[in-house]
């Protein structure tokens, strides 16, 4: 299960590579995030992950180095108290931080008080302020190895089963009045407790995100799903019904919803889906570490009984996506995506309310994904690198409609042989449900 040496020497030689193109005068660069240590060493250690430009990386862990040692390939692996250490870890090693040269970091990776007290802490850097080395992680990850493909292809090939097969299945069974319930482990447990916490058989958002995340256990989903984005959370994803899907929300995405509580805006509210809502489930699929996005759009009732307007707004948001098939190409800029879909956006005269509802809309098309769901490339305005080969795109149309909730579409995109190929789809389209 671990992650071959010869991966992470590729993405260790494709990092300094980048940094060294960017910043000759680097002598390394440091990396906090647990989540970009592991995409580097194999192991989700707590601690710092130094790579100087030349010669081997060294990964200093504050508690778990067994099992570091165990996941990570590399043998410069150190246990740590006090980042004070590292300093004289690295001169014993024959690979000093000298004061005179000039180092990267990641910026993100730390709260802005520890950062200080890593500064404070590291001689080397008291001289020449570090220079932020962010972007160039997210450009080493936005391009998938093949060993990374595999595993984003089996997430995608899972998550299609889940949403586009198995949940309609039940949910037609839950309009059919057969809750698909498996034996209450209260009732086994103690019927008294089963009085206090009775089981709801509606078909409520929670309970359909609670179905969603029974199927996506049963299909091996790893529970965890990360963000890079500073106070970003994504939990399994996001279930809503009819008018909360215009609901405003905190979330950096197009689609509106209420969730459980306000201190849990995820999963599902005690909304029931009614006769003629649209019911959207926006719930990410992880496969060993790597993550695919879709949102599935479901209508209780049949395809005459959709409003001209929703049927209007998916028509559009299919027009979007043949776009993204036809220019979703290597050497593609991204913002001239984003820019001829707000024209297709604009001759359906749904601008106002296209990637969400008044406030809730977002100023993008489509992110990269993977280890973590916002990735690079976004499909927006500023983003100018041409797209490569073996990039992984979630490109999510949406469209709010006042008084009926939301329409759209959201698949995730792989980019191969400069040709494109949709990895979260088996029978793309609108669901009809009686």
């Amino acid at each position: 299960m671990n992650i071959p040496k010869q991966e992470l020497e590729q993405r260790i030689q494709k990092i300094k590579n980048i940094v060294h193109n960017n910043y000759p005068s680097l002598q390394g660069f440091f990396i906090f995030s647990r989540i970009n240590i592991y995409y580097f060493t194999g192991t989700l250690a707590h601690g710092v992950l130094y790579i100087p430009l030349s010669g081997e990386p060294f990964l200093f862990v504050r508690k778990g180095l067994e099992r570091a040692k165990e996941e990570c390939p590399f043998t410069q692996i150190f246990a740590y108290k006090s980042y004070a250490e590292i300093e004289k870890i690295c001169a014993d090693c024959k690979a000093p931080l000298t004061e005179t040269a000039a180092y990267g970091i990641e910026n993100t990776g730390l709260t802005v008080q520890l950062a200080a007290l890593f500064k404070i802490k590291i001689k080397a850097l008291t001289k020449n302020e570090p220079i932020g080395i962010d972007n160039e992680i997210k450009q080493v990850q936005s391009i998938k190895s093949t060993y990374e493909c595999k595993h984003m292809r089996e997430a995608g090939k899972r998550q299609a089963l889940a949403l586009e097969q198995i949940l309609p299945f039940y949910l037609q069974k839950m309009l059919d009045g057969e809750f698909p319930n498996s034996p209450s482990l209260l009732e086994q447990y103690s019927k008294e407790l089963l009085a206090s916490y009775p089981q709801d058989t509606s078909l409520s958002e929670i309970n359909i995100a609670k179905l969603c995340i029974r199927i996506y256990t049963e299909l091996g989903h790893g529970f965890m799903t990360r963000m890079s984005a500073h106070g970003e959370e994504a939990c399994f994803g996001h279930v809503a019904c009819g008018n909360n899907l215009n609901q405003a929300h905190y979330y950096n995405g197009a689609m509106g919803f209420r969730g459980l509580h306000p201190a849990l805006p995820c999963l599902g509210s005690e909304k029931i889906w009614q006769k003629g809502e649209p019911l959207c489930v926006d719930m990410l699929f992880n496969f060993e570490g790597y993550c695919t996005d879709k949102t599935q759009t479901c209508f209780y009732g049949s395809r005459k009984d959709l409003p001209d307007i929703a049927k209007k707004a998916y028509e559009c948001c299919c027009t979007v996506q043949e776009l993204v098939l036809n220019q979703l190409k290597a050497g593609t800029i991204p913002q001239e995506i984003w820019f001829n879909t707000l024209k297709i956006v604009d001759k359906f005269n749904f601008t106002e309310n296209f990637m969400g509802y008044k406030s809730n809309s977002v100023p993008f098309l489509g992110h990269g994904i993977g280890l973590t769901v916002d990735q690079f490339p976004v499909i927006a305005k500023g983003f100018q690198d041409p797209l490569e080969n073996s990039m992984f795109i979630a490109c999510e149309p949406k469209i709010g409609i006042p008084g009926f909730g939301m329409i759209g579409i959201e698949n995730t995109f792989e980019l191969i042989d400069n040709t494109v190929k949709n990895i979260t789809s088996i029978q793309d389209g609108i669901i009809f449900l009686n």
